[in-house]
């Protein structure tokens, strides 16, 4: 996700990020509620999400919503080519 979201980060994409950040976050909570299926939502978060955020010790999810978007410069008729006349 990190690689794809730096490639990504020159174009319109932040809403995209956004979405993607909230699918991953809820397919983790998804994948430890059905592990653990005694349990209840909030002993889940108080055990495995400190904060509603997913880590394991030092280990922490990347949050694609976190990426800052940058665009390009637009420089037109400001790049050289070979093929202009200079007269």
């Amino acid at each position: 996700m990190r690689g794809w979201c730096s490639y990504f980060r020159h174009g319109a994409s932040k809403r995209v990020f956004c979405y993607l950040d909230h699918f991953t976050w809820w397919r983790i909570v998804s994948w430890l509620r059905k592990r653990h299926l005694g349990l209840n939502w909030g002993t889940i978060s108080r055990r495995y999400l400190p904060g509603l955020e997913i880590r394991d010790g030092r280990v922490e999810m990347f949050r694609p919503q976190a990426e800052t978007v940058s665009r390009y410069r637009y420089r037109g008729n400001l790049i050289p080519t070979p093929w202009t006349e200079t007269a």
